[in-house]
């Protein structure tokens, strides 16, 4: 009983090695979202496990081999990797400015049209203040003022 059993899971096993292997290999050659040594370091683990299904498929005859269960895990995990950083939007560049082509500004805003007796009360408003002003310097300049009577 045991060795049919055996053969299942030994052929289970390769079978999910080729598969993890060629996935892990795609995510470091598709997703362009991560950073190049992530997807070096995830290439060589997908050809690490490409290998290993290889080395048992054609040369493993007999023995004892090992079954790693991140070969079951590890695919599942940089896939899911890969969608939420091709999921997250890059933020927007500016548009490149083509050369010979003037870049139009935009037009300023139109002054608001102030009416006659609007004018009258903002130039009476603005002498009012430098009065103020004049009256308040004399006032310090007369207090500071050593000289004396002449």
């Amino acid at each position: 009983m045991c060795s049919w059993w055996g053969k299942y899971v030994f052929g289970f096993y390769v079978v999910m090695l080729f598969v993890s292997g060629i996935v892990v290999i795609g995510v470091a050659l598709v997703a362009s979202g991560l950073n190049p040594g992530r997807r070096v370091v995830n290439g060589l683990i997908g050809t690490a496990f490409l290998g290993y299904g290889i080395y048992l498929a054609v040369f493993f005859h007999s023995g004892e081999y090992r079954i790693f269960l991140w070969v079951f895990i590890l695919p599942i995990s940089l896939l899911a990797d890969a969608v939420r950083t091709a999921e997250t939007p890059a933020p927007q560049q500016p548009a490149a400015r083509r050369p010979g082509i003037p870049r139009r500004r935009p037009a300023p805003a139109p002054a608001p049209r102030r009416s006659a007796a609007t004018r009258e009360r903002m130039a009476a408003a603005k002498s009012a203040q430098l009065e103020a002003l004049r009256t308040k310097h004399a006032a310090k300049s007369d207090e500071f003022d050593d000289r004396g009577p002449l």
